[in-house]
């Protein structure tokens, strides 16, 4: 090769010497790699803000060991298909209703019904097919405790909550589980510190109605009692209020179609570990066992673990940590929802007539089986003779004899559901693990739903873009409402 030929070769070599690795790190910093373990809500809405925020040249694959939805379920009884996971929907869950829009769904109105709350031996209380008269009943036995309950929800817990999606929408995020709800209201976190009976009897509310209503609700939605953080218990008690609702044809589709909407692979696989890199490239190793039992590895930037991670749930390992990554202390809640497609007997519940039975059952006695029941529509809405109810321990085939006079099939189903929230003020597990590593699931410790893992999602999405382009300001930094900033200088 003659002198000026090396000379020119030199140069392109001092050339990509130079300015390649700046050009490639300034791609892969722009479009990092993600891994996300778990497809459930929480896995899947992470994925679609991730998407939303880096954009279509980002690579996110999601992990998941069964069927992407994760506890959103159905399940099918005679001819019927009826909601198992999470049912119910708030009407200001924004992400869920902005979901179901921007995915082309259908809301199917779920509230209403005649319903009555059960000691154990006899209703307490029971609805008429007269609205007036259940007005009055209600009254004569909770006095205004049942007027107050609306506006304490509306003023003392809705309209804090909200200022959550402000909060997210000017691009803030926080590391902490209590610092993401003490941005919503500071007078959250005392909520966590004291049990919902505290909360609610400083605000003004007799023990019936907390003993009854309250009870009643939190048994059908957590399995507890009073005795769990006022956070979480104010949470299930807005589940007392009208316009609830669901996705026509199962909440199950919204994970469903979010993978779709974000465009992430799907990986079918139980992930056994994630190992931190010492290398340069790549941060993290993820292992995993694929659908057909085989070992395999793959490696990304980013990992966000959507999974529980406390014993009888997670069995991941953390490997090659500077400090150990263990899973969390806290135990999780196992509770069974039998379907029961049959005719139920209602002296079981104390009443007579069959036509007297309330066709939503709660229950105010943590000392006895059921925890609710209800009669089911279909994920359509076409109504059945299918009966569900909640217990926190699997009901024996005598138990379901005395519940039911005949039936035509039955089908059980035991979830680790949602945590025990039986402590109060026990530190909540961080969103964020390690550099670059992040957990949605700590929200569930304050409060578990629907909402709460999508407000997760949005999060730590946040958190990832964040961190990725240095943008520390918006991360535990206080929100300043751009309206009431604006006021302050007007004034």
């Amino acid at each position: 090769m003659s002198a000026s030929g090396k000379a020119m070769w030199t140069s392109i070599l001092f050339f990509l010497a130079c300015f390649l690795p700046n050009a490639l790190s300034e791609e892969t910093k722009e479009h990092p790699s993600i891994g996300i373990v778990g497809g459930g809500i929480g896995g899947t809405s992470t994925a679609y803000f991730l998407r939303q925020l880096f954009g279509k040249e980002a690579k996110i694959d999601i992990f998941e060991k069964r069927q992407v939805g994760g506890r959103l379920t159905t399940i099918k009884i005679g001819d019927n298909q009826i909601e198992a996971g999470g049912t119910l929907i708030h009407p200001k869950n924004m992400y869920m209703v902005n979901f179901t829009k921007l995915l082309g769904l259908e809301q199917l109105d779920v509230g209403g019904g005649s319903f009555g709350i059960f000691d154990g031996s006899s209703m307490r209380i029971s609805s008429s097919q007269y609205s007036v008269v259940t007005m009055a009943k209600l009254f004569w036995r909770y006095g205004m405790d049942i007027y107050n309950i609306d506006s304490w929800i509306n003023e003392k817990l809705l309209s804090k909550f909200m200022r959550i999606y402000d909060i997210q929408s000017a691009g803030h995020a926080y590391t902490t589980v209590p610092d993401l709800i003490g941005a919503m209201d500071p007078s959250f976190i005392s909520y966590m510190k004291n049990s919902i009976k505290f909360v609610m009897k400083t605000s003004g509310f007799g023990d019936t109605f907390i003993d009854e209503m309250v009870m009643g609700a939190l048994r059908t939605n957590y399995g507890q009692n009073t005795d769990i953080p006022g956070f979480v218990g104010a949470v299930s008690i807005a589940g007392v209020q009208p316009g609830l609702w669901a996705v026509k044809g199962g909440n199950k589709q919204v994970p469903e179609k979010l993978v779709s909407e974000a465009q992430v692979q799907v990986i079918q696989g139980t992930v056994v570990s994630v190992q931190l890199l010492q290398y340069q490239g790549k941060n993290y190793r993820v292992g995993f066992f694929d659908a057909e039992k085989k070992e395999q590895f793959k490696d990304y930037d980013i990992v966000i673990v959507a999974t529980p991670l406390h014993d009888e749930v997670s069995e991941i390992d953390f490997e090659d940590f500077p400090s150990s990554i263990e899973n969390f202390p806290q135990q999780f809640h196992k509770v069974t929802a039998t379907f029961v497609e049959g005719v139920p007997d209602p002296k079981y519940f104390g009443v007579d007539n069959a036509d007297d039975l309330p066709n939503s059952i709660l229950t105010c006695n943590d000392s006895i089986l059921v925890n609710s029941q209800d009669k089911k529509a279909d994920v359509f809405g076409n109504p059945t003779d299918v009966y569900k109810f909640f217990s926190n321990t699997p009901p024996s085939e005598d138990d379901v004899k005395q519940m039911f006079t005949s039936k035509k099939d039955i089908r059980m189903a035991t979830f680790m559901a949602y945590p025990e929230y039986s402590t109060v003020g026990e530190d909540l597990p961080p969103f964020v693990l390690h550099d670059q590593l992040y957990y949605v699931n700590g929200i569930e410790l304050a409060a578990s739903a629907m909402e709460m893992s999508s407000i997760a999602g949005k999060n730590v999405a946040l958190l990832a873009y964040n961190h990725w382009h240095g943008n520390l300001e918006k991360i535990d930094e206080p929100y300043l409402d751009p309206a009431l900033e604006k006021d302050k200088t007007e004034l």
